[in-house]
């Protein structure tokens, strides 16, 4: 069996779902970890206020320090405690259609196979953060979250790029569609990061991770022109010369990554820094 999970619910959680969510993982793991074996955490919230009051406890206990920006995600993974953990929220996914909840679900299983290892949630900081930090004197908290925002760009990149290539493609792109779908929160919270560069390129990055997530599937050409309409209308409520440098990591960079997460969280950082980051924090 390539996964053991271990279940936890949280809530009044009925057993379908569970049923439900449990076959959707051991499906994916069948396929993606053919000859491995992982040992999961499933964690199952009835509602969003159960779901952050357990992970707003949890990132204390543990002493996340970088910001939390997962507030809007219907399932998640993590190694915090040294092994893999997804968590999902059924108030949260009721309200989607199935195949982006089958999507959602199978990116987290790819998060658990690619970083289910603490080594990917203390990633030093790379040089050319650090640098961006003393050029523009940022606070440390705010350079830890930089880095966060641009580690999970890669990995998600990355995850999508892994069940891509094993034949998720339709749940891959109603997940990826949902995710770059341009809320009302999205425009009024670039309207308020507006009211400094520093706090435009925390939100550009947030939004980095969408766009990564689904670049990936501009290799099929059978998805390609969607995929790129999605991705272009989800910047749409953005300044024209923010959304173009913001899309050219994705469009154009992160093709070019190979398989060492580290390395690739690195490279991105570069590009960052020379793209997004510079350009704009040099108008503070």
């Amino acid at each position: 069996m390539p996964v053991r999970l271990a279940v936890s619910t949280f809530g009044d959680v009925a057993p379908p779902d569970v049923s439900w969510i449990v076959d959707t993982l051991e499906e994916c793991y069948e396929r993606l970890a053919a000859g491995g074996s992982h040992e999961v955490r499933l964690c199952i919230f009835e509602t969003s206020s159960l779901l952050e009051a357990f992970f707003l406890k949890e990132r204390s206990d543990v002493g996340v320090s970088s910001t939390d920006f997962g507030q809007r995600f219907f399932a998640m993974h993590e190694a915090w405690r040294g092994t893999s953990r997804i968590t999902a929220c059924i108030e949260r996914m009721r309200e989607l259609p199935l195949l982006v909840q089958e999507g959602g679900m199978r990116h987290e299983v790819g998060h658990s196979i690619l970083h289910g290892h603490p080594n990917y949630y203390t990633i030093p900081v790379p040089r050319s953060l650090a640098q961006l930090g003393r050029e523009f004197d940022l606070p440390a908290n705010y350079l830890i979250n930089l880095l966060y925002l641009t580690s999970i760009a890669v990995k998600d990149y990355e995850v999508t790029r892994l069940l891509c290539n094993h034949g998720y493609l339709q749940d891959q792109a109603e997940y990826v569609k949902h995710l770059l779908a341009t809320s009302d929160e999205d425009i009024l919270a670039w309207n308020i990061a507006m009211i400094s560069p520093a706090a435009e390129l925390l939100y550009l990055l947030s939004h980095l991770k969408v766009l990564s997530c689904a670049a990936p599937l501009l290799a099929n050409p059978g998805l390609e022109a969607q995929v790129e309409k999605w991705m272009l209308e989800s910047t749409s409520h953005l300044p024209p010369d923010r959304a173009s440098r913001l899309l050219n990591v994705p469009l154009e960079r992160m093709s070019l990554m190979g398989l060492d997460t580290i390395k690739n969280i690195e490279y991105v950082a570069d590009l960052l820094v020379d793209v997004v980051a510079s350009p704009i924090l040099s108008k503070m």
